[in-house]
């Protein structure tokens, strides 16, 4: 009875494992296809990022430009 008994808890140990294997893998391939779905917004997001770092650039360019021609007064503004 003990040998049976036994024996019933590995099969059920063993359908656990094989059951948490199974959800692993479903797991494993829905981040793969999450990672291949995302792959080209990473570009996009990098490209959207430079466009930014470039205002920003452009932004602090003409504040400069503003703030030398509040030191001229009567300077016309060009921007």
């Amino acid at each position: 009875m003990a040998g049976s008994e036994q024996v019933t808890t590995m099969d059920r140990i063993l359908q656990e494992i094989t059951a948490v294997s199974r959800r692993l893998k479903g797991m494993d391939t829905g981040i793969t296809s999450l990672t291949m779905e995302t792959k080209p917004m990473c570009s996009e997001i990098a490209g959207f990022q430079s466009c930014v770092t470039g205002l920003e650039q452009r932004m602090a360019t003409m504040a400069d430009q503003v703030h030398s021609l509040r030191q001229r007064p009567g300077t016309p503004v060009h921007l």
